[in-house]
């Protein structure tokens, strides 16, 4: 249906409006693979078969042009979103935006020069959450629809047909057709369309593993699929915040250190324990956790070579101050170390420990040592990592963790596998050639949090903070 509402707007766009503007309007139609792109394509082909206006364009096998304009649809390839900057298209269609791994095809509709430019994107929901559809798009769109959320886009048309996650949090409830209107408006309003989704659920009831499909193709709702994936990245997504519930000043930090790749990234992390002020179920007061990430890499050379591997805007995450480039051959140790004191510093935070794996610190844990700090190793085992791999995960699902948003730590977490053994976990470092660091720093600094011990002068520091407005 939707691909063939676009077909519809593009011949519009070949025609009314590049005569109305007197241009040459481009228009292009982009899935990640030909015969995806080409779906418009074929659906505008399909609706000129024996209207009126078919002599009114020159259909050919990969062009359809309007013969008065000269404007034409085309269908992109996957090396077209590679080297496509030579385009300068007027309507750019994206179809199933939650199968591109990079936003390649998405920009090649910024800085469009004519005079309407008109972005569309076409998508069903997903099983990849690192995906930028999911990260970037899905999440920018929510906050416009979001009334609590002061985001104001009037040239973004959005909607999102989908399931409330209520809806969906108890699989049996999806039994309650009625659900089903929220994300098939259309398809619900006649027999033949309720019949279909009827006979889809029922083969994904009786044979589980085609659950996911179902739901992200008939219910449209978000699904993590990535076989031994650490982390629900719906429930890691749930814990970001856009304020800190307190005060972090004066409190205790632990600080974690992935120096494990000295000519590529190197992570620190900051984990802030402190207590809700709520309690569990045996009177037990709440300890949450507050998680800072940053990230570093050597030069500009490396940045580069790491954004073609994994396809991501570290450039954009550099400006946005999420990644500092040090200029070094390798990143400089001293410099983390340098960023770590001074963020400690600005913001009053008590060093309680910093935590190492010393594959690669040996000697900076030594200096620091002798510098009067408390350090900590952190070794890179299964015995060692599984508590804190565990607690960390159990903390996510419990809402216990906060964090505000973090791109590059949001990218590292979609990433992260694990590897068992013996009933013991561990992040799987060899498991994906993506980035992972940042993750491995938050876990080395919690594995020491979790055990903190809150003295009465914080705890004071911390009753005011709650007798606050927060």
């Amino acid at each position: 249906m939707k691909s063939q509402e676009e077909a519809g707007i593009a011949l519009y766009e070949a025609s009314v409006t590049a005569v109305k503007n007197n241009e040459v309007c481009e228009i292009y139609t982009a899935g990640v693979k030909r015969d995806q792109s080409k779906i418009v394509f074929n659906e505008a082909n399909l609706m000129l078969r024996g209207s009126p206006l078919r002599e009114k364009f020159n259909v050919r096998r990969d062009v359809i042009t309007h013969r008065k304009s000269g404007s034409f649809i085309k269908a992109l390839s996957k090396e077209d979103g590679r080297s496509g900057d030579g385009t300068n298209p007027a309507n750019l269609i994206i179809d199933e935006y939650h199968q591109h791994p990079t936003t390649e095809f998405y920009d090649l509709g910024l800085g469009s020069g004519t005079k309407e430019p008109l972005l569309t994107i076409i998508t069903t929901a997903g099983v990849d959450l690192a995906s930028p559809c999911y990260t970037i798009e899905y999440a920018y769109c929510s906050k416009i629809l979001d009334p609590d959320v002061d985001v104001e886009d009037e040239e973004y048309l959005v909607d999102i047909c989908e399931m409330d996650e209520e809806d969906y949090a108890d699989l049996d409830r999806l039994d309650n057709e009625e659900l089903w209107y929220k994300a098939n408006p259309i398809r619900m309003t006649y027999e033949e369309g309720c019949e279909k989704i009827r006979g889809d659920y029922k083969i994904a009831r009786e044979q589980p593993e085609h659950m996911t499909s179902f739901l992200t193709k008939c219910l449209n709702i978000w699904v993590q699929a990535r076989e031994n994936g650490y982390m629900d990245m719906a429930k890691w997504k749930a814990c970001q915040v856009d304020k800190l519930p307190v005060d972090t000043k004066g409190m205790s930090v632990y600080v974690g250190l992935d120096m494990s790749a000295k000519i590529d990234l190197t992570s620190v992390a900051f984990v802030l324990p402190f207590l809700s002020g709520k309690y569990d179920s045996t009177g037990k007061e709440i300890v949450k956790y507050i998680v800072f990430s940053h990230s570093f890499i050597p030069n500009r050379e490396k940045l580069i070579e790491r954004k073609r591997k994994d396809k991501v805007d570290y450039d954009a995450w550099e400006r946005m101050g999420y990644l500092t480039v040090t200029n070094t051959p390798i990143v400089d140790q001293n410099a983390v170390m340098d960023y770590v004191v001074k963020t400690c510093e600005k913001n009053n935070w008590q060093i309680e420990c910093l935590c190492f794996d010393p594959a690669n610190a040996a000697k900076l844990m030594m200096d620091l040592s002798e510098d009067g700090y408390t350090v900590e190793e952190v070794f890179q085992s299964h015995k060692s990592l599984n508590e804190s791999t565990q607690g960390f995960r159990e903390q996510v699902y419990s809402g216990n963790i906060v964090y505000t948003y973090n791109p590059l730590l949001n990218f590292a977490m979609s990433n992260a596998v694990i590897r068992k053994n013996q009933g013991l976990i561990k992040i799987d470092k060899d498991a994906t050639t993506k980035r992972i660091d940042p993750v491995d720093a938050v876990l080395c600094a919690f594995k020491l949090a979790m055990y903190h011990e809150f003295t009465p002068g914080f705890l004071d520091a911390i009753d005011k903070y709650l007798e606050s407005d927060w």
